[in-house]
C-alpha cells in the first residue's frame, strides 16, 4: 500500500539534558501513536543495528554507526515497514541540528535514500533546567568535558555554550526538562532567556520526559529557511522582535548598536577581552579602520567570544562585479548604502551588533562601543592614515568576493573566553 511520507522529529540537547528519557516516554505512549525511534549506541553482540519491539507497536532501532549514511538508511528502513505514524531521531549530545537538517532535508532530492518515504517535521531541543544556567556561563570546551564528538576533526574547538546555542537557536520546540527538580523562579528565568535566544520556538515544560506526543510529533513546524532566520539576535537585528527595548520581569532585554564609522582596532580588541557582565548573546558584524575591505564577524555566547572575517564589503568591489540578475540582492545593497553613491569612504561598511542579556543598560553600552570608534581627529586622517593604527587582531583570510556577513562561530577565526 502507498503511504504518505512519515514525519521525522529530531531530538537534540546537551549531554544529560533528558533526550533519552523523552524518547523513552514517547515510545511508551498510551495514545496509540506508533513510533519508530532511532538512537546511536552499542548494539548487542557488535551488530550494526539492534531492534527492540514494544507491546504498543513502537520500535527502538539502535545503531552502532553514527554516520549520516547509517541514519538515512535506518530512516528508510523504518519508513519501509509501513506501520509507523512517526519517526523520532535521538541525536548525540554535541550534535549541531543545522548540520542534521542539511543532511536530512532531502525533500525532492531523488538521490537521497529516504526520499519520498519520510520528511523532516519538527526539531526539538531538550534543556536541563537544573544545569542550563551553569552550563551557559561555562567557558569549558567540549574536549575539557570529555565530550568532543568523534566525527569532528582535531581542530574542532567548540565550547559547551556554543553547542547549547547551536541547539537552542535551531529548533521548533524547546522542552525544558526536570522542572520538578529546579526552583520555579529559576525555570521562569530560563524560559525567558530561551525566548530571547529563539523567540519562534514553542516551549514545553516536562517532568520525567512526559510530553504530549502531539506537541512534538507531526507538528508541521519545520521549514529550513524560517528556522535559519529564527535566532533571537537576527529577529532583533531585522526589527521583527515583538517587544520594545524594555527588559522583561527577569531583566532579560536587548540592545542593537549601529554606527557608520570604523572601530579603532586596538580599542575594540581591548573591549572584546574584557568581562561582559550579564550578556547572554552578542552577534553581528563590524568595521575595523585598518581593514576596510573585509567586514568582521562577532559571535559571543555565555563565556565564549569569537571574532574573525565575515566577508568582503560591496564597497570594496568594482561596480562591474556587482550582481545584475538578482533584484532582491541589488535592492539590499542600495538599502545598506550610506552617503553619496560615488563616495567609497563608508558605503555599506557599518557596525551592526545585537546584545541580549540581563539588566542591559543601553546608554552604557552605547557609550562603550562609541568609545571604540575613531575620533574626529582619527577619522580626518583617512584610510591611508588608519593603516598606521596598532591592530592586534589576527590576519583574516577570506575567499575573493565572499559577502557572507553571517560567518559566525564556525568560521576559521580567532577566539577567546571571557
Amino acid at each position: 500500500m502507498n503511504q504518505s511520507p512519515l514525519p521525522i522529529t529530531v531530538l537534540s540537547g546537551f549531554a544529560g539534558a533528558g533526550k533519552t528519557t523523552l524518547a523513552d516516554a514517547l515510545l511508551a505512549n498510551a495514545d496509540g501513536v506508533r513510533i519508530g525511534a532511532v538512537t546511536c549506541g552499542k548494539a548487542a553482540q557488535g551488530a550494526d543495528r539492534e531492534t527492540a519491539e514494544l507491546p504498543n507497536g513502537c520500535m527502538l532501532l539502535t545503531l552502532s554507526d553514527r554516520s549520516m549514511e547509517a541514519l538515512e538508511s535506518a530512516i528508510a528502513w523504518l519508513a519501509g515497514q509501513q506501520r509507523f505514524d512517526a519517526i523520532v531521531v535521538e541525536s548525540s549530545g554535541t550534535s549541531d541540528p543545522m548540520t542534521i537538517a542539511e543532511n536530512l532535508a532531502f525533500g525532492d532530492d531523488d538521490d537521497a535514500t529516504p526520499a519520498g518515504l519520510a520528511h523532516l517535521d519538527t526539531f526539538v531541543t531538550v534543556i536541563d533546567a537544573t544545569r542550563f544556567i551553569h552550563d551557559y556561563a561555562s567557558s569549558d570546551s567540549l574536549a575539557e568535558r570529555g565530550l568532543a564528538a568523534e566525527n569532528h576533526d582535531d581542530e574542532d574547538g567548540r565550547t559547551v555554550v556554543e553547542t547549547l546555542v547551536e541547539q537552542i537557536e535551531f529548533c521548533d520546540v524547546i522542552v525544558i526538562s526536570k522542572t520538578d527538580l529546579a526552583d520555579a523562579d529559576e525555570v521562569g528565568k530560563i524560559a525567558l532567556i530561551l525566548r530571547g535566544l529563539n523567540p519562534r520556538a514553542v516551549q514545553v515544560k516536562a517532568q520525567s520526559g512526559n510530553v504530549p506526543p502531539a506537541d512534538i510529533l507531526n507538528t508541521g513546524r519545520f521549514d529550513f529557511d524560517t528556522m535559519a532566520s529564527a535566532p533571537g539576535w537576527l529577529v532583533i537585528l531585522n526589527g521583527e522582535h515583538p517587544s520594545d527595548d524594555e527588559p522583561d520581569a527577569f531583566g532579560v532585554g536587548h540592545f542593537v548598536y549601529r554606527a557608520r564609522r570604523p572601530f579603532h582596532p586596538e580599542r575594540l580588541w581591548n573591549l572584546l577581552h574584557r568581562e561582559w557582565p550579564g550578556i547572554l548573546r552578542a552577534k553581528g558584524f563590524f568595521w575595523l579602520a585598518t581593514r576596510s575591505d573585509v567586514g568582521g564577524s562577532l559571535s559571543q555566547a555565555g563565556g565564549t567570544c569569537r571574532h574573525g572575517p565575515a566577508g568582503v564589503w560591496w564597497a570594496a568591489q568594482d561596480r562591474s562585479e556587482w550582481p545584475t540578475d538578482d533584484p532582491e540582492l541589488e535592492a539590499e545593497i542600495v538599502a545598506e548604502w550610506y552617503g553619496d553613491p560615488d563616495d567609497n569612504s563608508t558605503d555599506d561598511r557599518r557596525q551592526e551588533l545585537v546584545l541580549i542579556g540581563l539588566n542591559i543598560d543601553p546608554a552604557a553600552w552605547q557609550d562603550t562601543f562609541d568609545a571604540c570608534l575613531l575620533t574626529n581627529d582619527e577619522w580626518a586622517l583617512g584610510p591611508d592614515g588608519w593603516h598606521r593604527f596598532a591592530d592586534p587582531f589576527p590576519a583574516w583570510e577570506v575567499e575573493e568576493h565572499d559577502h557572507d556577513h553571517e560567518h559566525g562561530p564556525d568560521c576559521d577565526c580567532d577566539d577567546h573566553r571571557h
